[in-house]
């Protein structure tokens, strides 16, 4: 199950210094206006290659600058848009060199960062950005972000307890809070001399044995490879962040109900051990550890623009074969009321999953049903381009139609004919 992964990241909005030349009517001063012009008509790639020439005859303008650097933001924030992140990053660095004290800029790549899983280089930009703006709460709120997915969570707390302090009507924000309080709490007990592998950290109670944390390093590496490898070379930056708990821990944690077995949030929680202190079957941590796994892999490839339907289709088909029972229990379902509509399974809220237990387990099953379906019978690079498609698109049916030439009706033809074949 994926939970509130990593919750958008706002950029701020771009102001153009715009000053009137009376006095200097320069070359440089007339491509500056140009490169105005061409910011306000929101062609920053024309604005760049002005204002770079305008800078180029005149590098001591501060005015000329300004007026690139916002552009150069201008860029990097559309990029980012479309979760092109390296690029951003790439194009807000040179808004940097020009200025290094630039504030804005380094908020904007530590965000971008962020997204990145780069978190050190995220937590160095956005520390930098606190200290050029201290008081800012956006700032504080994503600093706060990284030294949480980085795990330190004592960190994250006084960065947000600082906006909410400013702030309380940042709902969100009060919500991850409010969690990060309920880890601390239950985590204070666990080992933080982390166990590590090349790309996972993990962190534990002190119940959880050596075999458990080995085995759990072993499939997280395993997954790694394999899940990475099915869906087109995705291998996140490291390491992530893996936490392991008894039942009872991990309730305390997530309150998300006993028939949760696993959430990602930016780290991967995974129950291993029952209440009684029994380690669970090396089957079952291997099935949890894969479906929270992809969950990792699908949010690196979408970020926030991945349907439910297939982000958990995929985390079941990954993780475990869509059984005979499974099919069979699906089949009840379409007999009874027949599929839930696919525009229902785009977004799935937390208070939708506590509704109704039967209507979510459908949701799961017809879910994993349909990513079987559309894996075997079309094929790995049918799929990778339809996560391509769901990149591009602002709707999931148009990339459903670009890629498959399905729309949601003739899918959910393909789906039953696949449960009753």
């Amino acid at each position: 199950m994926i939970k509130n992964s990593y919750y958008s990241i706002s950029i701020v909005c771009i102001f153009l210094l715009l000053v009137p030349f009376y006095i200097f009517a320069s070359e440089s001063m007339e491509l500056n206006n140009q490169g105005v012009e061409a910011y306000n008509l929101k062609d920053y790639e024309r604005a760049i290659f002005l204002l770079s020439q305008a800078m180029t005859l005149n590098p001591d303008s501060e005015v000329i600058k300004n007026n690139l650097s916002n552009a150069l933001q201008a860029l990097a924030d559309e990029e980012s848009k479309k979760n092109n992140f390296k690029k951003a990053v790439d194009i807000v660095d040179k808004a940097i060199k020009i200025n290094p004290n630039n504030f804005f800029a380094h908020l904007q790549k530590g965000a971008f960062l962020l997204n990145m899983g780069h978190l050190m280089d995220a937590i160095r930009h956005l520390e930098i950005a606190v200290k050029l703006k201290p008081g800012y709460l956006d700032a504080h709120e994503l600093l706060g972000e990284a030294y949480y997915r980085d795990n330190d969570i004592l960190s994250a707390r006084t960065q947000w307890e600082y906006v909410l302090q400013i702030d309380p009507n940042r709902k969100q924000l009060k919500e991850r809070y409010d969690k990060a309080c309920r880890e601390e709490v239950v985590e204070s007990s666990f080992n933080k001399t982390v166990s590590q592998s090349r790309h996972f950290n993990l962190t534990y109670p002190k119940e959880v044995t050596y075999q458990i944390r080995s085995y759990v390093l072993s499939v997280l590496e395993r997954a790694y490879l394999e899940i990475g490898r099915k869906l087109g070379g995705v291998f996140p930056s490291g390491p992530i962040q893996v936490i392991l708990y008894d039942t009872q821990q991990f309730g305390a944690v997530v309150q998300m109900g006993q028939t949760v077995g696993g959430v990602y949030d930016g780290k991967i929680r995974i129950p291993v051990m029952n209440e009684k202190g029994e380690g669970l079957s090396d089957e079952e941590i291997k099935r949890r550890i894969y479906h929270e796994y992809v969950h990792v892999v699908v949010f690196e490839l979408l970020k926030d623009k991945v349907p439910w339907w297939v982000n958990e289709g995929l985390a079941e088909t990954f993780s475990k074969e869509f059984s005979s029972r499974e099919r069979t229990m699906l089949e009840q379902f379409i007999n009874n009321k027949g599929l839930i509509p696919y525009n229902n399974l785009e977004k799935i809220s937390i208070k939708d999953m506590f509704a109704s237990e039967t209507k979510m387990s459908q949701a799961y099953l017809q879910s994993h049903a349909t990513i079987n379906m559309l894996w075997s019978k079309y094929g790995q690079g049918r799929f990778l381009n339809f996560i391509q498609a769901l990149k591009r698109s602002e709707n999931v049916e148009d990339a459903l139609r670009n890629v498959y030439h399905l729309d949601y009706a003739s899918l959910s033809k393909g789906v039953i004919q696949f449960i009753q074949r």
